[in-house]
Order: structure tokens, then C-alpha cells, then sequence
């Protein structure tokens, strides 16, 4: 069946010579995988559009046999191309991108998810990267997994429910610091 959404792409896998696999986050489908043959050809429709942090809205196929579906087609609606201004702004959105992707499972079609994590790259990519940036998205990831209370620090909380974080926090968070 084919189905229309928007949504961020969180991470490109290659798939073959010209193609990848891409990993979104939906409004309407949640934690979403495509697969494109020809994502990565040159002159191919889709090369430019659809790329780490781009909000697109997407054509795909669903499969009756694999949660893998196929990307038919992709419009650009916000590059956010701030985030590439600047090493730690990419560092923090990918911190982000990958703590959302380790701990909301895939088809978890509530809007929640793409709102967080729409906002918080849209937001990146316009600020200076802060630690209390990062807190913040932490926080906001933790209360919406319900995992928040108030005597336990977000990051805590999510390390004891999911027991582990994406690597490299410490590291970011003390090169925010030095900034």
C-alpha cells in the first residue's frame, strides 16, 4: 500500500552500489525504515532531498513480508542547514537523533516523537549549541516515555529503563562547556 507522511531522517545505511536504507521519524508512522536503489546515483530525484536531519514529506510502500518499506519519492520541506555550520551543532543533533532512535520503537506512530525531535534540531540548528540543550531534549524524552521523576536526573532515568545511552554525552557536554 502506498502511504504519505512527513518526516526527519535520523540515518542513512548504504544498500548496495547506489542505494540506502533510510531511517525516519514520522508524524502519522513513527520509526520508519525505506529502502531507495538509487538513493545515492547521481542524477537520481532524490539525491540532495533526502539527507542526514532534512525534513521531507515522503512517498512509500509498505511490505506485507518486512517492516522495510520502499521510498517511491521525497520533497525537501526544511534542509537544516545550521546544523552543519558548526561541529558541536552536529555533534548535539546527532547525540539527539540517537538517543531517540535507541529508545522509541520501530512503528511507534505517535506524533510525539517527530514533534521532540523536529523541534529540538530546529531549534539547534538556529542556537549555539548548550548543555542545557541536551538536558532539556533529555528531559522531554524521559517524561515522554513516562520515565521522569522528579528526584532522578532525565539522563538517569532513561539509562535505568533503556541501560544505555548513545556514546559520547560526556564528551559533548564538556565541549558545550568550553565554548
Amino acid at each position: 500500500m502506498t502511504e504519505r507522511d512527513i518526516g526527519t531522517v535520523l540515518r542513512l545505511f548504504p544498500l548496495g552500489e547506489h542505494g540506502a536504507v533510510v531511517c525516519w521519524c514520522t508524524t502519522n508512522h513513527g520509526m520508519l525504515r525505506t529502502a531507495s536503489r538509487s538513493l545515492l546515483k547521481p542524477g537520481s530525484e532524490l539525491s540532495g532531498v533526502v539527507d542526514l536531519f532534512h525534513e521531507c514529506e515522503l512517498v512509500f510502500r509498505t511490505s506485507a513480508k518486512s517492516d522495510l518499506c520502499s521510498l517511491s519519492s521525497a520533497d525537501l520541506l526544511t534542509p537544516r542547514l545550521g546544523l552543519r555550520a558548526q561541529l558541536t551543532r552536529l555533534r548535539l543533533a546527532g547525540y539527539m537523533t540517537q538517543l531517540l532512535m535507541s529508545t522509541v520503537e520501530s512503528g511507534a506512530g505517535e506524533p510525539q516523537w517527530h514533534s521532540l525531535i523536529s523541534a529540538a534540531l530546529d531549534y539547534v540548528a538556529d542556537n549555539a549549541p548548550r548543555s542545557d540543550i541536551l538536558r532539556h531534549f533529555e528531559k522531554r524524552l524521559a517524561e515522554l516515555h513516562g520515565l521522569y521523576p522528579a528526584d532522578v536526573a532525565p539522563h538517569d532515568a532513561l539509562l535505568r529503563h533503556f541501560n544505555h545511552l548513545p556514546p559520547g554525552r560526556n564528551e559533548l557536554l564538556h565541549s558545550m562547556c568550553q565554548q
